[in-house]
């Protein structure tokens, strides 16, 4: 039986009609009946070269209208043919003109950052614009309502948005972040339904909170195939990230002339708000008996995790392009509400399992390494049936596990049939192993699903689980596509033709594997590597004992404000040169420190130990004077450690008045924390220590109550694919939603990481 056979596929039902699959999803929309389907996959919906009729279009190039949709004067009162050709001023005035300011436009990014009111040829209009990736400036307007959303003046759109965030801020649990954005964008935006939708790994969606109108059905829990949103529209979702059909019986507008006259190619539509949709999918949704619908994408990191999707059926239905530019806002804060409350939960139990481990290996110390982690107590908090451990050499296996499950696990490395559940180097998971390793099968016994961690030196960690068949609802048949064969002699998928509940039993499978169960993995391997490391290593030990020396059993907490810190080494326990510091001085301020020597092992730990022990020293002897403290530690390095690089932010708390003087000497600058609100604080900038040519340049910054100062090294921030601004900015985002330093550590960080990690942060409590 193939399982992209959609008449095989399903190979046997139940007597309710509930379909039974073997080995996986139901139908994976590739194939039918031997013929390769190419539906939506080919097709070019950026490049449609139509918009929707309830707004105009204009391409602006050089400041002259290139071309313009063809319902310009049903709208504006212009025609296409004196648009063309003629400057933006003469076609919408030189009042509105001026204000759209091409020399401004960015290309795509939120939609309320483009969003303007202007006055066209007697009537307002709201008008975005953006620069397309050909050079041209296209530009959107629509016709401004006097009101918006159920009779809601213009002017509290924004606050409503905020005020679902700030009860987001307080939220619980990630279910509830997930039905505080179904039901704040539906009051928001009129729709008879809200959905949320959170893709899995493949792009199947399950509908995980739902806002809607009484009388209609719920969808809420039910899956949908990744083939209901093609490859190339999810890649358009994580660029635009909202989008609105009016009235899917409405006719749309051709853009005139087809071709870009420049370019002599069709006009990329990309950001568009008015961007015509695709046949099919306007096809999908009457079929779903949908007469309007609006999506806003849901992402982390710009990769697409979920959707909130809006329905009506009760008719048109065009929420102004203001209500749009705030849901957007609203949809980003909570996609971010849910994704951080996400990480948080996987934090605390990776730390429980790396806790736990710790102490099942400090019991046993002179005990074999595989012996002393496979234990029946990891097993609960892995959430598995089974384990193997093979580490220098040796082997050691608890619970369910195959036969012979060295050379199962041998085989599942050089496997092609891998997941990657999450963005982990080198992890494997495997749902359905008998597929996975067909000719081990017979040696498998119960067990359906693997995960696979590799160790230095050909060693691995794997974790089993037995078989469980598992039920799944969908949202209608994934595999009831009408087939169409065109002029070409392509067969082509159309959407599917029923979306009535159909339910699906999956066996010879093991329960899906999570990033949960992945990060939670990891944390194993960390400890695994750190403890293999510090036996094997003796000068990594001597690092890493140095290190854990280095930093204050303690931390001061004056009245009013708590102090707060986080260490992390890098992969496997290795220890560089980051520190943080924080005591008393006698006249009751607070010294705060935040260092990082470059390099890892024994050497940059003795030089941090250096600078950190001769930086407590200066402030004391200096009584708390910053700059001639780090004056003199400078000359410090230049004598003793002048082979050696180091950065550093010191300074100096006054708790009576929250007024802290600082130095920083090349070091990463600082976040203040508000109400959830961060920002940069601009400080005075120095050379790294060892480089300063005269006494350095201090600051002075001041922590109000309820705010807190968040001091961190590059190891938190700094990844070699990724920009350094990019990273900043996630960094404040996060500190925006949370200042759980385990969670900004597990999400900036990562669970793996090339370089080590600090964090301090004090707060002024809320007098």
């Amino acid at each position: 039986m193939r399982r992209d056979d959609p008449a095989t596929a399903a190979g046997a039902a139940l007597p309710d009609g509930t379909a039974i699959v073997d080995g996986g999803a139901a139908v994976d929309g590739t194939s039918m009946d031997g013929v390769e389907l190419e539906a939506c996959e080919a097709e070019p919906i950026r490049v449609s070269g139509k918009v929707q009729s309830r707004g105009v279009l204009l391409v602006v190039d050089d400041g002259v209208v290139v071309q313009a949709s063809e319902n310009l004067s049903e709208l504006l009162g212009v025609t296409v043919d004196d648009a063309l050709g003629r400057p933006l001023a003469e076609v919408l005035g030189a009042e509105a003109a001026a204000g759209v300011r091409l020399a401004d436009s960015r290309a795509g990014g939120p939609l309320g950052d483009s969003l303007q009111q202007l006055t066209m040829h007697g009537r307002d209009w709201l008008v975005a614009s953006h620069l397309g990736g050909d050079g041209s400036v296209l530009v959107e307007a629509e016709p401004a309502p006097q009101s918006t959303g159920e009779g809601e003046p213009t002017t509290a759109i924004f606050q409503q948005t905020h005020a679902v965030l700030r009860e987001a801020a307080t939220a619980s649990s990630v279910e509830e972040v997930y039905a505080l954005a179904a039901s704040g964008v539906r009051r928001l935006t009129g729709f008879d339904r809200v959905m949320v939708y959170r893709f899995d790994r493949d792009y199947n969606g399950q509908v995980v909170a739902e806002d809607v109108r009484e009388d209609l059905e719920p969808y809420l829990g039910l899956h949908y195939p990744a083939s209901d949103i093609p490859a190339q529209a999810r890649a358009l979702y994580e660029k635009n990230w909202i989008r609105l059909i009016s009235d899917t019986e409405a006719h749309t507008a051709r853009l005139v002339p087809e071709l870009h006259p420049r370019t002599g190619a069709p006009t990329d539509l990309t950001f568009a708000t008015l961007r015509a949709v695709s046949p099919v999918h306007v096809e999908y949704l009457r079929t779903m008996g949908v007469r309007s619908s609006m999506s806003i994408s849901l992402l982390n990191e710009g990769r697409l995790w979920g959707m909130v999707a809006c329905h009506h059926v009760s008719g048109p239905h065009t929420p102004s392009l203001e209500v749009r530019a705030a849901a957007e806002t609203l949809a980003a804060g909570l996609s971010l509400q849910a994704v951080v409350r996400a990480a948080a939960d996987r934090a605390h139990h990776a730390q429980a399992v790396a806790d736990e481990l710790r102490r099942l290996i400090g019991v046993t110390e002179t005990e074999p390494l595989a012996q002393a982690v496979a234990q029946p107590r990891l097993l609960e908090l892995l959430d598995v049936d089974g384990l193997m451990l093979r580490v220098g050499g040796a082997s050691a296996a608890v619970g369910l596990v195959p036969q012979d499950a060295d050379r199962v696990v041998r085989s599942l490395i050089g496997a092609r049939e891998a997941s990657a559940v999450a963005d982990t180097a080198g992890v494997l998971t495997f749902d359905a192993l008998p597929t996975a390793l067909p000719d081990l099968a017979g040696a498998l016994g119960e067990v359906a699903g693997a995960l696979v961690v590799p160790l230095p030196e050909g060693d691995a960690l794997a974790l089993f689980r037995r078989e469980v068949a598992r039920e799944v609802a969908w949202g209608g048949d994934p595999g009831d596509k009408p087939v169409t064969v065109g002029d070409d002699g392509v067969a082509r998928l159309g959407p599917r033709r029923s979306f009535a509940k159909w339910q699906q039993v999956v066996r010879g499978t093991s329960r899906p594997w999570t990033v949960e169960n992945v990060e939670a993995a990891v944390a194993a391997r960390r400890l695994v590597v750190e403890v293999l490391y510090r036996r094997t290593r003796p000068d990594f030990g001597a690092a890493l004992a140095l290190q854990r020396s280095s930093l204050p059993d303690r931390l001061p907490q004056p009245a009013g404000w708590h102090v707060a810190a986080r260490y992390r080494p890098a992969d496997g326990g290795r220890v560089g040169g980051d520190w943080y510091d924080s005591f008393e001085l006698a006249s009751g301020h607070l010294a705060l420190v935040v260092g990082d020597v470059a390099g890892h092992g024994l050497a940059a730990a003795s030089s941090m130990n250096q600078l950190r022990n001769g930086m407590r020293s200066l402030l004391v002897a200096h009584d708390g004077a910053v700059a001639p403290a780090v004056e003199a530690l400078d000359r410090l390095a230049k004598q003793l450690l002048p082979e050696e690089m180091a950065t550093l932010w010191a300074g100096v708390l006054d708790p009576a008045t929250g007024v802290v003087d600082y130095v920083c000497a090349g070091h990463m600058p600082p976040l203040l924390v508000s109400d959830h609100h961060a920002a940069w604080v601009e400080v005075e900038r120095n050379p790294p220590l060892g480089f300063l040519r005269a006494r350095p340049r201090g600051g002075t910054l001041t922590v109000a109550p309820g705010e807190s100062l968040l001091l961190y090294s590059d190891g938190l921030v700094e990844r070699r694919a990724d920009p350094i601004v990019g990273r900043l900015e996630e960094l404040r985002a996060t500190v925006e939603v949370t200042l759980d330093l385990e969670v900004l550590e597990h999400r900036l960080a990562g669970l793996e990481s090339e370089d080590d990690a600090t964090m301090l942060l004090v707060t002024a409590q809320s007098r």
